[in-house]
């Protein structure tokens, strides 16, 4: 009887620990780019589709671009005990007993913004989620719903740097062919 107080109580503390967290949303600032807005523009654009995101909306004259859901790391999978496969871009939490967390996706929206001198400014805002599952051991596998994640910054800080190396080299390359 003892030994079964003392596992109810141990199984009570560890339902208490786990719990989805809330997101934290770190405000970006913008990242100069030594290059012009059409040209930044451009590049942006052609990034998000060669990283294989698909954008849903683009709206030049407010320097907004959206991408839909991609998804990053469909091996990922959490349980209150366990977590495989995390990533650099985000963090889940943990799902709550009985419950687990499978798959990510991100969702990004650029804004650029024309600055002083020809050069353009660019935020990366990155959306990231899970799905979540009912999950009681082999049982039951019941989709509960999506759950958003924390960004870690890694993603946002990567498209810019790409976005801003890209312009970069186009820049010198209509330097080196004579074009402004």
């Amino acid at each position: 009887m003892r030994r079964l107080a003392v596992a109810a109580i141990c199984l009570g503390a560890l339902a208490a620990c786990g719990g989805v967290e809330t997101p934290r949303h770190i405000p970006q600032d913008f990242k100069r780019l030594e290059v012009d807005f059409a040209l930044a523009w451009g590049v942006a654009v052609r990034t998000l589709i060669e990283r294989g995101f698909d954008i849903r909306t683009m709206d030049r004259e407010a320097g907004i671009i959206e991408t839909g859901w991609l998804s990053i790391n469909p091996e990922y999978a959490a349980t209150i005990f366990v977590t495989e496969r995390e990533d650099r871009y985000s963090t889940c939490g943990k799902p709550g007993l009985f419950r687990a967390f499978r798959g990510k996706e991100a969702r990004l929206t650029l804004t650029l913004r024309a600055m002083p001198r020809a050069e353009a400014g660019l935020r990366a805002e990155a959306s990231f989620r899970t799905q979540w599952y009912s999950h009681v051991f082999l049982w039951s596998d019941r989709l509960l719903g999506d759950v958003e994640c924390s960004s870690r910054g890694r993603l946002e800080e990567e498209m810019k740097l790409q976005i801003q190396l890209r312009a970069i080299s186009e820049q010198l390359q209509r330097l080196r062919r004579g074009a402004p």
